[in-house]
């Protein structure tokens, strides 16, 4: 009887392992959708999605993963090999399967991504209460972020932190060409919309000159100009805002950022605020 139960607990331990490791994917026999990619209309909230012709078949199914993380969700079909996700609530990745009656692609296109770059970094600047050798400025980099000193001519900050009043918990973020220390770039400010981190609005409300940080803010976007009509976007994330121990009325803001590059023109981001 202890030889049965030890193959038995084995053949169970094999079948999970194996389970661990199978694809969600239904079985089909169809071909498997070729050169998926993101239009390049795609912007904003609208997600453009293009693909090759499958010959002989109904249609095809989209599929999404939010945050590029889990199982593939069916989102839509389409008759012809375009789809639009024209309300994206967050980034991620997608995928095309065609059909026919109840036959599928063999297997998942390969995937495209509307994910920004993720700086899980921590960041810290300082307010002009806090000691005069802390950074109050930042640059944000598609692929790191730069902290410097906002009152330095030679630094040209994308924002700056700077409070208005000394004795509370409240700290303003500047635009980097506004205020005391406003010689550098242009920046905007939305706060999140109510549905969630995942996106901001591209003609939404904006704050062209500052925006003030509550100690309960957990996510600020921010669109960044460049030339011609290109702009790239952050979330700052993971916020927080503490008082500056070595100081009497100095604030601290830490945070991380994600980054849409101004070539994608994209305004979708990780559902994340911490």
């Amino acid at each position: 009887m202890k030889k049965i139960s030890l193959i038995f607990v084995a053949v169970m331990i094999a079948a999970l392992a194996g389970c661990a490791g199978d694809s969600t994917t239904e079985p089909g026999t169809l071909a498997n959708v070729a050169s998926l990619e993101l239009d390049n209309s795609s912007t904003g909230r609208t997600i453009n999605l293009v693909w090759s012709e499958v010959t002989d078949v109904d249609g095809y199914k989209i599929y999404f993963k939010a945050d590029g993380t889990g199982d593939w969700s069916e989102i839509g079909t389409s008759t012809t090999t375009a789809y639009t996700d024209a309300d994206a609530m967050n980034a991620g990745t997608y995928s095309v399967r065609a059909y026919k009656g109840d036959d599928l692609s063999a297997d998942y296109a390969t995937a495209v991504s509307t994910m920004p770059n993720i700086i899980s970094t921590t960041f810290t600047i300082y307010d002009n209460y806090s000691a005069a050798d802390t950074y109050s400025g930042f640059i944000f980099g598609a692929t790191d972020g730069t902290a410097g000193s906002a009152a330095s001519t030679g630094f040209a900050q994308d924002i700056y932190a700077f409070d208005r009043s000394k004795g509370d918990a409240d700290v303003w973020l500047y635009s980097g060409n506004f205020g005391d220390f406003g010689n550098g770039n242009q920046a905007y400010f939305q706060v999140p919309a109510e549905t969630g981190y995942g996106f901001c609005e591209p003609s939404g409300t904006w704050f062209n000159e500052s925006y003030i940080l509550y100690t309960s803010d957990s996510v600020v976007f921010v669109r960044l100009p460049f030339s011609g009509n290109t702009n790239a976007y952050v979330k700052m994330y993971n916020l927080s805002v503490t008082p500056d121990p070595n100081t009497d009325n100095g604030t601290i803001v830490s945070f991380s950022y994600e980054y849409q590059p101004d070539d994608r023109g994209l305004t979708v981001f990780s559902s994340r605020a911490n």
